[in-house]
């Protein structure tokens, strides 16, 4: 029996038993499509929750003076080389960038004081970059370019020291040449970020009067960039290094938002994990149920098995027929819950499931976004077809090396 009449019989055996046919397709196809969509929701999860972090303050990329991330004091900075100012205009794949001063100090109003997080930006440029400005709490508003002496805080922060929009609070710090640096400011807002850190220590105040203010003259912490998208940030990373001057490579450097955020990486792990072992679970269900149909139908045809042996077919032609039979069902529901993953995957990318009326339970974990989308890739449809693929062969040998071995006379004799 040649190759073709081999593939010709399998495919006449899978339609001999429609219903049991039917009945394993429709197990690997919602198994399929059940892991496809699992693994979009959580990649699509996954990059919203680190868009929501980086628009929030930290920004998907960060460019410092080396050694500024984990000291984080006045000292580390910097003044921007031509080259790289370049690269930041001229790369698409950059949204916006911002420059910004970064000082911890002493806040007071009135009696009360609180230690906090001093950040000057570019009221201009930081939208851009981060949606801060669209939390600022009715009643005040962002800083604009003509401010000066003027602020945002948060709101945690705000209670603390007693203040509220139209009040001026002091701060005290150390500015770069080391002199005391002290400032009264004028709070234009407050605002709810919905991250806890953010609300109780952070107070905004334009970077002009954050050089003034610190005698940074040209000098700055940092430049935080913001991405057109987040699969770009590795390649973006090393055009910004690529640009700086040789000289200076070693004294800068450029931080991507997994070390911006290693709780957001520890978070994402731990998701990823447990997106895991529900895959494993599926994928053991579609696989069982391979299992199950072929163990069935080598029982169900015995004696054909057994005349096929008599007249003359080899063992391994008779293993090569139900591992043609397997892969044919297999590969008719690996397309099917491809089309059917990649379908639910779409629709809820078009329609993200949406947890607006959790949004201040989950504000209180620091996590602001509402809206869980799906993004199904390539590589996750490829990956689930491959592996239930490679499962269905493994599991239908055993049964088809039994059918393989059985003895002619015993096996036609069986009713």
């Amino acid at each position: 029996m040649n190759r073709e009449a081999i593939a010709q019989l399998a495919w006449r055996n899978v339609w001999r038993n429609k219903r049991r046919t039917i009945l394993t397709l429709a197990t690997i196809v919602v198994g399929c499509g059940m892991i496809i969509l699992n693994n979009a929701l959580a990649k699509g999860g996954h990059d919203g929750m680190i868009n929501d972090a980086a628009i929030t303050s930290a920004g998907h990329i960060q460019v410092h003076r080396a050694g500024y991330w984990a000291s984080r004091t006045i000292d580390y900075a910097f003044q921007v080389p031509d080259g790289l100012t370049a690269a930041l205009g001229r790369d698409r794949r950059i949204a916006a960038h911002t420059e910004r001063i970064h000082a911890a100090g002493l806040l007071a109003f009135g009696a009360n004081t609180s230690g906090g997080q001093i950040q000057g930006v570019d009221p201009a440029r930081e939208p851009a970059v981060t949606n801060l400005h669209t939390w600022v709490l009715p009643g005040g508003r962002y800083l604009t370019a003509e401010d000066s002496t003027h602020a945002i805080v948060g709101e945690t922060l705000a209670k603390n020291l007693g203040a509220k929009v139209g009040d001026v609070v002091s701060i005290i710090s150390q500015g770069l040449d080391g002199s005391i640096a002290a400032e009264k400011l004028t709070v234009v807002g407050v605002f709810r970020s919905g991250n806890p850190e953010y609300d109780q220590t952070l107070l905004v105040m334009p970077i002009e009067q954050a050089r003034a203010t610190f005698s940074m003259e040209r000098y700055i912490h940092a430049i935080v960039v913001r991405l057109a998208d987040i699969k770009h940030d590795a390649a973006v990373i090393d055009s910004l290094r690529a640009s700086l001057p040789e000289t200076e490579r070693s004294s800068i450097e450029v931080l991507g938002w997994d070390t911006l955020m290693p709780e957001l990486v520890q978070f994402i792990a731990l998701d990823d994990i447990s997106a895991y072992i529900f895959d494993f679970i599926l994928f053991l269900v579609v696989a069982f149920g391979i299992l199950n149909t072929v163990q069935m139908a080598v029982f169900e045809r015995t004696r054909e098995f057994g005349v096929m042996l008599a007249v003359g077919t080899r063992p391994g032609q008779v293993v090569h027929m139900v591992l043609i039979e397997s892969a044919i069902i297999s590969t008719l529901g690996v397309i099917a819950g491809g089309i059917a993953g990649f379908l639910a995957s779409l629709y809820f990318k078009l329609r993200p499931l949406d947890f607006s009326d959790y949004s201040n339970e989950m504000a209180t974990i620091g996590v602001s976004m509402t809206k869980l989308p799906a993004d199904a890739t390539a590589a996750n449809i490829a990956v689930t077809a491959v592996i239930t693929l490679a499962l269905t062969i493994v599991f239908a040998y055993f049964p088809a090396r039994r059918a393989s071995k059985l003895k002619p006379v015993e096996a036609i004799r069986q009713l």
